[in-house]
């Protein structure tokens, strides 16, 4: 193995080592030995690819985000129509759910509530995330009103509706350690949006 592939390597073992712990255990009480421990580097490896845990973390997440949005992308577009496409999404949400006793929710929700402080960078790449997932449901509820004379702001408020079924159906399930919430989410979506007709 080249010293370049060694590298990536060892960073790539970091963060998906970290992703996992900060996802298990929240980003207080997981500490830079364990992960350097769980990922088996030297220490001075760690600070050769992150200055700080708070800049792990951040990596984490904006990865996190990458592979989730191709993901879903990926399996949007198996839906033949507009309408086919939103009701995926919440397809989507109950496959990639974990609805068992040992779900622990949205991995950019619980950062929230150990960053509190407005303007924190990990609460940036959280909302960051999160717009990115309402303008992904706006390009969704657009194509589906094409030609049918909504304006800017109706297709805004439509596409803000969709968004918070499913931020609530994604934070509901976990709770009820079930998919009923995301299927209750879509009946909802299909009947507001006409998606069955």
């Amino acid at each position: 193995m080249t010293a370049a592939a060694e590298k990536t390597n060892v960073r790539e073992r970091l963060l998906e080592t970290a992703t996992k712990l900060f996802y298990q255990n929240g980003y207080r009480a997981t500490g830079i030995n364990e992960i350097i421990d769980a990922a088996e580097i030297a220490k001075a490896s760690f600070y050769h690819h992150f200055k700080t845990k708070e800049d792990l973390l951040v990596t984490c997440l904006q990865k996190r985000h990458d592979v989730m949005m191709a993901d879903l992308r990926k399996f949007l577009a198996l839906g033949e129509t507009p309408a086919q496409r939103i009701r995926r999404v919440f397809f989507w949400l109950a496959e990639s759910c974990q609805c068992s006793g040992t779900s622990l929710g949205c991995a950019f929700l619980n950062m929230t509530s150990e960053f509190r402080e407005a303007g924190s960078r990990v609460r940036e790449v959280v909302k960051w995330h999160k717009d990115s997932m309402r303008e992904l449901l706006y390009e969704l509820v657009s194509a589906h009103y094409l030609g049918k004379g909504k304006t800017e702001d109706q297709l805004s408020n439509y596409a803000a509706e969709l968004y918070l079924l499913v931020e609530g159906a994604l934070a509901a399930s976990p709770v009820q350690c079930c998919t009923w919430p995301i299927e209750t989410a879509r009946k909802i979506a299909e009947d507001r949006f006409k998606l069955l007709e």
